[in-house]
């Protein structure tokens, strides 16, 4: 494929970035909403907010292997064509709910047809020369996390000024506009290799896992996930009530923090085709990941908004070392002829950390209170960087060691 490669990638890094603002916009306001649906309770809230917050990717976890088997069969195009339309109308309908139970089944619906994701990362193997697979995977992880911080950011300055309902029916139009990009910029890309029918998704998964680089690799694109969106749904009842701020601002402050450690996050994804040329990846993900576990715990320990929000930046810059660098090491550590399908298989699995992040989070802040969540995902952190270190940076340094001496 000629240079038109890199149109496509800047294309579905695009669409990517209004997928997630829909996905995930609604974490800044979210709580609030929920009380304006008749929850009063904190406790009652918080648990209810990750449940919202945490279901979509849920059913984003189960559907991505089927999505992915049929961008495989039909071709990418025409499947995140149809998922972007299903979720432009249950996005909008959220805009009408009157109680939470109809707003967590619209929640439901939306994760049924979220599995775009590993579309994208198939795609980017589909097409990327292979030196250039790290700097695709780094801006496509730019991408999404721009998706996540630009999301919040946009729900909470819509919530504050044109009440809680209005960010649904911003998040269906954007849907609709990355619908119609597709249709008119994206070409009718086919996978070379196609999946066997009779092969299930759960069979992939059991393969791709019993490749121990790829099992701890996916261990942790899980942890990153529940690192990112743990502590989302009860940051905004955080500040409220141990910072003491009002209302009306909250959700856009929730904003503004996620959008700075989003910036970060992505500043990193896209240096990361540098700064492999001077570290090698087994070392870069073990001390990212060991230096976000440090920075939770000093965002617990900051008493004022700011503090919070710089280390919450911080980390974020780690952290957008893992993911990138993860999934170019699984692609590396599969048979070429897998790698279009390996992303919807692995991603089921990686992606819980999105839905067991808020859930837990929730139950964790209600059972022991909100500041207990930053030192149980730090202590996760820690003990994660100490199976990365022994399982990939001694392996990989004594590789080279024993290179070196022959």
């Amino acid at each position: 494929m000629d240079s038109s490669w890199k149109r496509i990638i800047y294309l579905i890094c695009t669409i990517q970035v209004g997928g997630g603002i829909t996905i995930i916009g609604v974490v800044s306001f979210i709580p609030l909403f929920l009380a304006e649906l008749g929850l009063h309770d904190q406790g009652q809230a918080a648990m209810w907010a990750g449940i919202v917050s945490g279901v979509t990717p849920l059913m984003v976890a189960l559907s991505a292997p089927y999505w992915s088997r049929k961008a495989n069969q039909w071709g990418p195009r025409k499947v995140m064509m149809l998922i972007l339309f299903i979720l432009m109308i249950t996005v909008g309908a959220c805009a009408f709910t009157q109680t939470p139970m109809q707003l967590l089944i619209l929640r439901i619906l939306q994760g049924v047809v979220g599995g775009y994701v590993p579309i994208g990362l198939a795609i980017i193997v589909l097409i990327t020369p292979e030196k250039k697979v790290p700097w695709a995977m780094g801006l496509y992880q730019a991408s999404m996390v721009m998706g996540l911080v630009f999301g919040p950011l946009m729900g909470g300055l819509v919530a504050d000024f044109l009440g809680y309902r209005a960010p649904f029916f911003v998040f269906s139009a954007l849907t609709g506009i990355c619908m119609l990009g597709i249709y008119f910029l994206m070409p009718n890309l086919q996978f070379k290799h196609k999946v066997d029918e009779s092969v299930s998704e759960i069979s992939l998964i059991k393969y791709f896992l019993s490749i121990p680089r790829v099992r701890l690799l996916v261990g942790m694109l899980f942890l990153c996930n529940f690192g990112i969106t743990g502590i989302g749904p009860i940051l905004p009842l955080y500040i409220k009530h141990y910072m003491h701020m009002s209302d009306e601002f909250v959700a856009t402050i929730v904003g503004i923090i996620i959008f700075g450690a989003g910036v970060f996050s992505a500043l990193a994804s896209i240096s990361i085709s540098k700064v492999t040329r001077c570290v090698t990846m087994p070392r870069i993900v073990f001390t990212a990941t060991w230096a976000v576990g440090t920075l939770f715990i000093l965002q617990y320990m900051m008493p004022s908004i700011w503090g919070l929000g710089i280390f919450r930046a911080i980390a974020g810059f780690f952290m957008g070392f893992v993911t990138p660098i993860a999934n170019t090491l699984i692609s590396k550590a599969v048979p070429v002829e897998r790698r279009g399908v390996v992303f919807g298989a692995v991603s089921s699995v990686a992606m819980m950390g999105n839905v067991l992040g808020p859930v837990i989070s929730g139950v964790i802040a209600r059972t022991f209170g909100y500041g207990a969540v930053f030192w149980t995902t730090a202590a996760i952190f820690f003990v994660a960087a100490l199976f990365i270190y022994r399982n990939l940076v001694i392996p990989s340094e004594s590789d080279v060691s024993q290179l070196s001496d022959s």
